[in-house]
């Protein structure tokens, strides 16, 4: 009886389904999309993330509150997680013989991100995550992307936001992964594929309006145009093939954000609630023409 109960309510509200793009900490953004969710009573099924948004769909699905996501992201700010430098690989830049063999070399050093990935998540694995998550990671060596849904959160998470070469890969079941972004920075497909009736994506950019300045700017920018113009192809492919609705709501940023340059915290917020906001209407239009839909459909059937 109880089965019966919870399919009939399923079908009369769409799988819904939040999709998270890359962005480093312009990811956090999403908090004011769960508050609303939350404060409408509206289940997600599934979510979907990208290297900052991968990590915001971890949270989420451990149990974090949004108003829990703020207090952690207060918490853990500060330069150290970024300001680790790996000299040793620098220098085998220059000469091969003056690296560290046997390692995965990369700008900074990754153990201070593991760690608190492994405080937040502890021994959590991304099958009990609930609603079911997949993270997206991309494979080094072939330059595939690579959904995680299984094995230990903090790790997929990492993989998720490696972004070569600022921080190194992380060999995961035989193959080096790392940032999803470059391979699908925005992986609507992955929740079209998993039959989502409504799927809300955020997309997170930044608009430059000055020259980049440095080396970090320039590779910054580099990789924000390549992730755009994946996002753009992919995109078209995953309206072409959905089903229902994909409310895509762009979270635009006028300035350059550093990695974990949590000072820019209430203005990321800001950003993202008044984007949410302007698309809440597009969201509930979406979840009530469904009902409609699935009404008609059953006295057709009648």
């Amino acid at each position: 009886m109880g089965d019966s109960t919870q399919e009939a309510s399923l079908q009369k509200r769409p799988r819904v389904g939040v999709v998270l793009g890359s962005g480093g900490i312009k990811a956090f953004a999403a908090i004011p999309l769960f508050e609303f969710l939350d404060e409408l009573q509206i289940d997600i099924d599934l979510l979907v993330g990208c290297s900052g948004g991968s990590l915001m769909c971890a949270g989420r699905a451990a149990g974090y509150s949004p108003a829990e996501m703020q207090e952690l992201l207060a918490q853990h700010s500060g330069r150290k997680y970024t300001s680790q430098v790996d000299y040793r690989a620098i220098l085998g830049i220059a000469h091969p013989r003056l690296g560290q063999v046997g390692r995965a070399p990369a700008i900074l050093k990754p153990q201070s991100i593991q760690q608190l990935f492994h405080r937040l998540f502890e021994n959590l694995r991304v099958e009990e995550l609930n609603p079911k998550t997949r993270l997206q990671a991309t494979d080094l060596q072939t330059g595939e992307a690579v959904l995680l849904s299984s094995g230990p959160v903090a790790d997929a998470v990492y993989a998720s936001i490696a972004c070569f070469p600022l921080l190194p890969p992380i060999r995961i079941e035989g193959r080096w992964l790392m940032d999803g972004a470059f391979s699908s920075p925005l992986p609507v497909m992955e929740a079209v594929k998993r039959g989502m009736d409504l799927i809300i994506a955020l997309d997170f950019a930044e608009q430059f309006t000055t020259e980049p300045k440095g080396f970090l700017d320039f590779f910054n920018r580099s990789v924000n145009a390549t992730s755009r113009a994946l996002t753009r192809s992919q995109m078209a492919l995953s309206i072409d093939l959905h089903h229902y609705e994909i409310v895509m709501i762009k979270i635009q940023f006028d300035k350059a954000i550093q990695l974990w340059d949590m000072g820019q915290m209430p203005f990321i917020l800001e950003s993202g609630r008044k984007a949410i906001g302007e698309r809440k209407k597009d969201i509930l239009v979406a979840i009530e023409s469904f009902s409609k839909l699935d009404r008609n459909a059953s006295a057709e059937f009648l």
